[in-house]
């Protein structure tokens, strides 16, 4: 087992879903879709862009297995916090190749708030 395979945890899939509002319209919520193993990191930050910006959202690389795959906008959830990330990117655009010791797939994600 490799160390990114160790840093890996559980994530869960997040879907947008209409349900009834009870007055004959329907709201929009997120529910849980399938669930799935990912190294999430922050990436490193210049400190005076941190300084300048102090309302810069945090951008994180995600590494999953080759086979998960993530889309551009979709959101997932980190189990062991509640944490929720908005995917920047594709991971088939990443994956390793097949002759590769370590059969990863990176993409880049912010920090998101449902609503």
């Amino acid at each position: 087992m490799t160390l990114i395979e160790r840093m890996m945890v559980p994530c869960t899939r997040l879907y947008k879903a209409g349900i009834s509002d009870g007055a004959f319209g329907r709201a929009n919520t997120w529910a849980p879709a399938d669930s799935f193993m990912a190294a999430i990191i922050r990436k490193e930050t210049d400190r005076q862009t941190e300084a300048d910006r102090p309302d810069m959202e945090e951008r994180y690389w995600v590494v999953v297995p080759t086979g998960v795959s993530l889309g551009f906008h979709e959101a997932f959830r980190r189990d062991s916090d509640g944490a929720c990330f908005q995917v920047l990117g594709d991971t088939r655009d990443t994956e390793a190749p097949a002759m590769s010791s370590v059969q990863i797939a990176k993409v880049e994600a912010r920090r998101w708030k449902p609503v």
